[in-house]
């Protein structure tokens, strides 16, 4: 075969020759830097460094809930109204105070041949504006005040109807107001309606709280956030560690300034936190901000 090649060379003109051989060396040479570059490539891979932020898994409790909003009314609210046609005869009560079930509030001297009408209060509560004054005129069912029942209020609110199996009468809630900082009402609900709207596909609760503090009036727009659901001594990281792909769930995990991907099963879930049911142990370190630009095996810088 060598003696074949010889002997083909040996019948080339010079030149011909020479531009064999020029194209040879171009296509080794070409071939080499290649191969060079290849192993440059290679080398650059494996020592890029990705900047990434990480957290350890914490132990904790798992909570899933539901927020919903409700414009708080007092528990027991009515209008307190004349019973006769008359005249304002006395008032026995200030604007705004207290007072108890059967305290005097009016005294209406009739003009129907009835004679003096006492219109007392129906419950303890806290009296509102005065609409008449001493020798007034008043008409039978005209508005005198209002009397509201401050010591309990009414949160009263619509659910979706995909939450109906957390609802029982056991279910506790945390409600607050933005305009009461710091200020947060717990209890459980009073009442689940027997029916879902149809229309919204909602379902009707109420629940009532203390207004130990009288701080609460009728009117405030109050969040509500239900607890629906709670498990102790779980493993817990942040949402924005989970990687989602194919209906199966990843995080990259730190070892040794290498990101791991490891496949992992979530249980509780809201917001902020999700529960790791599989995968993850106490003490791990997870990537939850960069790990877009990883790949399982790369090399990371955990920003402080």
């Amino acid at each position: 075969m060598i003696r074949k090649i010889i002997d083909y060379l040996n019948r080339l003109n010079p030149l011909n020759v020479f531009i064999l051989m020029l194209i040879l060396g171009l296509a080794y040479g070409g071939v080499s830097l290649y191969s060079k570059y290849l192993g440059f490539s290679k080398v650059m891979n494996k020592t890029k460094i990705t900047t990434v932020k990480a957290i350890p898994v914490t132990i904790g409790t798992a909570q899933k809930t539901y927020r919903a909003l409700s414009t708080i009314e007092s528990f027991e609210s009515i209008e307190i109204t004349s019973k006769v046609n008359g005249i304002v005869e006395d008032i026995f009560f200030k604007e705004g105070s207290n007072v108890k079930l059967g305290d005097k509030l009016f005294s209406i001297l009739s003009s129907d041949m009835i004679g003096r009408t006492q219109i007392t209060a129906p419950f303890d509560g806290i009296i509102g504006l005065n609409k008449k004054n001493i020798g007034d005129q008043v008409n039978r069912s005209e508005i005198l005040t209002f009397l509201d029942n401050y010591r309990q209020m009414k949160l009263e609110f619509d659910l979706p109807e995909k939450i109906l199996g957390y609802l029982n009468k056991k279910l506790s809630f945390t409600a607050f107001s933005d305009n009461l900082p710091n200020m947060n009402y717990t209890g459980t609900l009073d009442y689940i309606d027997t029916r879902i709207d149809r229309s919204t596909r909602t379902i009707r609760v109420y629940a009532l709280i203390d207004n130990y503090d009288n701080l609460l009036k009728p009117g405030l727009l109050m969040k509500v956030d239900l607890l629906l659901e709670e498990k102790d001594n779980s493993i817990l990281m942040p949402e924005e560690a989970l990687l989602s792909i194919n209906k199966k769930h990843y995080v990259y995990t730190v070892k040794n300034d290498v990101a791991k991907i490891q496949e992992i099963s979530i249980g509780i879930r809201n917001e902020a936190m999700i529960e790791v049911t599989k995968g993850l142990k106490h003490g791990d370190k997870v990537i939850f901000m960069g790990q877009e630009k990883l790949k399982d095996g790369s090399k990371i810088k955990i920003l402080e």
